[in-house]
């Protein structure tokens, strides 16, 4: 019989923190106590290899576990009679199927141990029967198996076929640099309209005020000359484009989550530590301006107290903060509020006022290395007619590469038929969007002079829309398939002002 074990999540959790690869002599104490810990809440069945066998723990301590043999049997069985490879066999069969996070942290561990491989077809199981924590798991599966760690990951090759360039420092935290060119502060952003002054801003605000509005409309998110902001309606299609469409699904219909809110903060906002877990090393450090009302992924939509989705929760949880007037834009991945404060498994910093990138191999908040502010579809733009940027989308397999302004990939697949992170997807000219409501039409817009960037894995052609009720009408986007885009190709990085 098998045993509730959610309360051994925290024990697992405390385990998992490092990074950097461990010796079996770090690694292996931790397996021993989740172990214990699981079996303190009654005799649990796991797996050992012969002569064991399946064993049913009984109970267990410091020097070893009193287990159950199939014939009936007692045995005391003593950590030293195992190798590290029985112990995290014994660990990972006292895992609930279902247990996502679990099954991500003793995952991590494998890794650690280079037992990731056996873990392997596990993840791959868990990604049918938990589909909506999909790009959780394959980021874990990722770092599964030969490839290199992401940081000294190749990049992938331009349409011309040259690599991208390397070596990007991360960004200055400290200052709003202008791109080069002078294009930032212009006053006229690249749809040509008019930027009002900013409003002073003196609390947090949220995303689905009438202040926030006003901050927003007055914004000049990455200068003209940036990705986000360029008008790709021109561009020529990608040779391979039909093969990678069908690849993520022609026939599929166009989807979106109401999933990323935000909050803007002023800018003598407190920073405050958070503390970095799983990928410490491709983060940029603190302290950062988050407030006590930053919104998580999903929320106000999914219901409930924001204190308590802060807390509690699966799911990716994203947290995004934006400081308009600094130009500073701050993303945390797998964000959670704790008694100890802020916790996440990375942290991106980026200025909006300049057009370098991540690091090449840094993931950020989205397993692409790109940010999530600037692709959100807000209510503000949405209400004016026309969203004035690029969206990011999420498809079911990408590969083993990133085109610019990408700097990440999340799988192991290297087939050039599926989309790399960063693959520039455009909603074809001839599909009519004119009779679509006001803020469909302004997203469908949006899909054709700027398009949509592969930004992580996920369920296939869904876009982000911010969790705001005011924003209404998008059952029509529905209307919109797979086969109505195309792949583009995208302007290099040497060709954009400031981007190196």
């Amino acid at each position: 019989m098998r045993v509730e074990r959610w309360w051994l999540l925290p024990a697992v959790a405390a385990l998992c923190v490092v990074r950097a690869p461990g010796s079996e002599d770090e690694l292996v104490p931790p397996l021993r106590q989740f172990i214990l810990d699981t079996v303190k809440g009654g005799a649990a069945s796991s797996e050992l290899p012969p002569p064991f066998g399946r064993v049913r723990v009984l109970s267990g301590n410091d020097e070893g576990l009193v287990v159950q043999q199939s014939d009936g049997g007692k045995l005391d069985l003593k950590w030293t009679q195992l190798a590290a490879k029985d112990i995290y066999k014994l660990g990972r069969g006292l895992l609930q199927e279902g247990d996502v996070e679990g099954h991500l942290k003793v995952a991590r561990l494998a890794i650690k141990l280079g037992l990731g491989e056996e873990m392997d077809k596990a993840l791959e199981r868990l990604e049918l029967a938990k589909p909506q924590a999909y790009s959780q798991i394959e980021r874990v599966r990722s770092l599964i198996g030969p490839q290199e760690p992401p940081p000294k990951a190749a990049p992938a090759a331009r349409p011309d076929g040259k690599p991208n360039d390397a070596g990007s420092k991360p960004p200055d935290a400290g200052v709003a640099q202008k791109a080069a060119g002078g294009d930032s502060g212009r006053g006229v952003n690249q749809e040509g309209r008019k930027l009002p002054p900013l409003p002073q801003i003196a609390q947090p605000v949220l995303f689905d005020t009438p202040e926030a509005d006003a901050i927003l409309a007055a914004m000049q998110v990455f200068p003209p000359s940036n990705p986000w902001n360029e008008d790709i309606s021109k561009h020529a299609v990608h040779p391979n484009s039909a093969t990678i469409i069908a690849s993520i699904g022609a026939g599929r219909r166009i989807g979106w989550n109401s999933d990323m809110g935000f909050v803007l903060v002023p800018p003598n906002q407190p920073k405050v530590g958070v503390k970095l877990t799983t990928y410490s090393g491709e983060s940029d450090k603190g302290p950062y301006p988050m407030p006590d009302n930053a919104p998580v992924e999903g929320w106000p939509m999914c219901g409930g107290p924001l204190d308590n989705i802060q807390r509690n929760g699966d799911g990716d949880r994203h947290v995004i903060v934006v400081d308009p007037c600094s130009s500073m834009l701050y993303e945390f991945y797998m964000g959670r509020k704790t008694d100890a404060g802020w916790e996440a498994a990375n942290e991106a910093t980026c200025t909006q006022a300049s057009n370098k990138t991540r690091p090449y191999g840094w993931t950020s908040s989205d397993a692409a290395g790109l940010p999530i502010f600037p692709s959100v579809a807000r209510y503000d733009e949405c209400e004016r007619g026309m969203v004035e940027h690029a969206l990011r989308v999420t498809v079911r397999r990408t590969r083993k590469a990133y085109v610019w302004p990408a700097t990440h990939y999340a799988s192991r697949n290297t087939s050039p038929d599926v989309p790399a992170m960063g693959q520039r997807l455009r909603l074809k000219a001839d599909v009519d969007v004119s009779k679509m409501p006001k803020h469909a039409q302004a997203i469908a817009k949006a899909m054709k002079k700027y398009g949509m960037f592969v930004a992580d894995n996920g369920m296939a052609w869904l876009i982000s829309v911010a969790p705001d009720k005011r924003i209404t009408g998008l059952d029509a986007l529905r209307t919109l398939k797979g086969s109505d885009f195309e792949v583009v190709e995208t302007t290099p990085p040497e060709q954009v002002p400031g981007a190196k």
